[in-house]
């Protein structure tokens, strides 16, 4: 992303937190004030949602927006681990916000109480630079990823099942590059229903969406610094029981 940021300044308050991430020679002090003049909107504050948020919270993301409409149940507990017990019977999206003005009080948080599928999402996503999936269903994920090939944001999913995980990114069509991959090219709505029920039937594990979300705040992270190895057209398969990692290629069908 080249965004102007002559305008954004580092505090010294600032530079002290971020001053070992400024060290990294492909960050610095520029790749932190491009890092500051970033929106990030991350959908679903929960297994996925926690490690995607606690990382970009940490590595100094300027502003964050949340969507979710779930409020923290204890079954939550044993992976969404930015939420506490304190906070039970909480929107998530407000205890995710109590949770990173904990961590990094430098962030401006927007809170969006609805439902991903709700139609006002597509009021939010243009107004950030990148879009996180950390929803668990496909009909929600084909709606994302439809509103921002529209308004073309780049888009990250993730998903996780047991001790399996899956991260892919993905950059909308534009007039000098038509042939993205799109979210339909991978999964095609006629064969995910398997899929989708396998993964409400296995579970998940804590270490499985800590590693799965890691990975997606990396992509968005890098995006956001113009680096190019990101997952485009690439689907990273981690699976944690036998310690395999695999990348698989795709392309447009059209």
């Amino acid at each position: 992303m080249n965004k102007k940021i002559k305008s954004i300044s580092l505090n010294n308050q600032e530079i002290e937190r971020y001053s070992k991430q400024i060290l990294i020679k492909n960050i610095g002090g520029n790749g932190q004030r491009q890092l500051k003049s970033s929106n990030v909107l991350v959908i679903g504050a929960g297994g996925l949602g926690s490690p995607v948020i606690t990382h970009l919270t940490s590595s100094g993301i300027g502003k964050i927006g949340l969507i979710d409409n779930d409020i923290v149940d204890l079954s939550n507990l044993q992976r969404q681990y930015i939420h506490g017990t304190s906070r039970l019977g909480e929107y998530k999206t407000e205890s995710a916000k109590y949770f990173i003005n904990e961590l990094n009080p430098n962030i401006v948080v927007n809170i969006f109480n609805i439902d991903a599928n709700d139609k006002s999402i597509d009021n939010i996503i243009p107004n950030y630079d990148v879009i996180i999936d950390c929803t668990d269903n496909f009909q929600t994920r084909y709606r994302i990823a439809d509103s921002c090939e529209f308004y073309k944001k780049p888009y990250i999913i993730g998903m996780v099942r047991g001790y399996e995980g899956h991260v892919t990114t993905i950059f909308p069509n534009t007039e000098s590059i038509k042939k993205n991959p799109r979210i339909r090219d991978l999964f095609d709505e006629n064969s995910v229903q398997d899929m989708q029920d396998s993964c409400a039937d296995q579970g998940v594990l804590s270490i499985t969406t800590g590693l799965i979300g890691t990975l997606m705040a990396a992509e968005a992270i890098k995006i956001i610094l113009n680096i190019k190895e990101v997952l485009i057209g690439k689907l990273l398969i981690v699976d944690l029981l036998n310690t395999k990692f695999e990348t698989i290629n795709y392309s447009s069908n059209d």
